[in-house]
């Protein structure tokens, strides 16, 4: 059972270097402007352990926040105003008072899952490969398209800690603890899973 290539070893390993992977996007994320950079790297990391290749955790990190903080930069703003959009709208939700008509939620809501889907995708790519942002951004859009199920999978995933705190409010300390130590690790490395495939695919294996 403890062998070093035994699953235990294997699976306690893995928690552990999403669990500081984490912890490291978490403290890049304290300065807004590399918040955008911060999921391309820890895409970067995630990708890498999907793909079984060997990595050096911080050090790889590191490299990506460097080598990217530019090509992330427009996915940045992106990023801010969709941040932005989704704090809107859980405002409008709690609200005592109408803040906006019925109508203008649900486009507002439909704006936000669609711009949340294509930054799904953008922020990967960014990581995965050297192109321009339009052609990122393209290409997102495009494969978000042509990959319905994985991209509603892949949204769902980014929006679950904003969609468990509306379900169950009470468990709002609960999910923030949780995705402040492990969930964003762990969700960037379950995505990066169905999305290298993909990836992949594109590359002709």
């Amino acid at each position: 059972m403890f062998q070093p290539d035994s699953f235990l070893i294997r699976f306690l390993t893995k928690v552990c270097d999403l669990l500081f992977l984490n912890i490291v996007f978490v403290l890049s994320c304290i300065t807004i402007v590399f918040s955008g950079v911060a999921i391309t790297s820890l895409y970067t990391v995630a990708l890498k352990m999907i793909r079984g290749q060997d990595y050096a955790l911080i050090k790889d990190y590191l490299r990506a926040l460097r080598a990217n903080f530019l090509p992330s930069f427009p996915a940045t703003i992106l990023l801010f105003v969709d941040v932005t959009l989704l704090a809107v709208l859980r405002a409008a939700f709690y609200a005592k008072t109408l803040l906006m008509s019925p109508a203008l939620f649900v486009l507002l809501s439909i704006a936000a899952a669609l711009l949340t889907a294509l930054l799904s995708w953008l922020f990967p790519l960014l990581a995965r490969f050297e192109n321009t942002f339009p052609n990122h951004l393209s290409n997102a859009a495009r494969l978000a398209l042509a990959n319905l199920p994985v991209a509603f999978f892949v949204t769902t995933v980014n929006l679950l800690p904003l969609l468990l705190c509306i379900v169950i409010p009470a468990s709002m300390g609960v999910v923030f603890a949780f995705w402040l130590l492990f969930g964003f690790g762990a969700g960037a490395w379950v995505n990066s899973f169905y999305l290298n495939r993909i990836f992949e695919a594109l590359q002709g294996g």
